[in-house]
């Protein structure tokens, strides 16, 4: 092979690879922009049908979406679970209904571990059945962030209680200070 041919044959597959190393344009641009609007119509927060219209996906045709067209967030309690801030080693009711635990935060001051103990119950007594025990290091901060499941459902009501070891019913001498997220 002559040294053109190869020159030539270099020249084009490292012009073929920087070609093949472009990004290639995904989503919204210049030029096409209009053809990833979205639009809809309904009322906010009601249970009307509303219509949402996706132009430049396949025929472009209204798609029906049932139960309304929501673009606002909403400011109601409905849409957020409740916080109960908690300041007692006595068992301590958190909600007198069957309820949902979606999360826990805070701190245990105490020089010793104390556990924080959920109870299935609207007037626990501590250490009697709980269902949940979590140990807390001594000076040690906490949480348990809320996600997209409940950790766990309450089928009576949610109450709470700290103590000095998982399943004990000797009270923490100091109370943690915990926030406890529920529904």
């Amino acid at each position: 092979m002559n040294k053109k041919l190869k020159t030539f044959i270099g020249l084009f597959i490292v012009v073929a690879l920087l070609i093949a190393q472009q990004p290639v344009a995904q989503g919204p641009q210049a030029s096409n922009s209009a053809a990833w609007k979205v639009t809809g119509t309904g009322a906010a927060g009601s249970s009307d049908t509303g219509v949402v219209t996706i132009q430049g996906i396949a025929s472009g045709t209204p798609v029906p979406v049932s139960g309304g067209f929501q673009a606002t967030p909403q400011a109601t309690s409905s849409y957020a679970g409740s916080a109960f801030d908690l300041a007692a080693t006595a068992a301590t009711q958190v909600k007198a209904t069957a309820g949902n635990v979606w999360g826990w935060y805070g701190y245990n001051p105490n020089a010793t571990t104390c556990f924080l103990q959920f109870y299935n119950s609207a007037s626990a007594s501590l250490g009697t059945s709980p269902l949940h025990q979590f140990g807390i290091v001594a000076g040690g901060s906490f949480n348990m962030a809320p996600g997209s499941f409940a950790l766990f459902n309450m089928s009576t009501a949610i109450s709470t209680g700290e103590t000095t070891t998982a399943t004990g019913s000797s009270q923490c001498s100091s109370a943690m200070l915990i926030t406890i997220i529920y529904d």
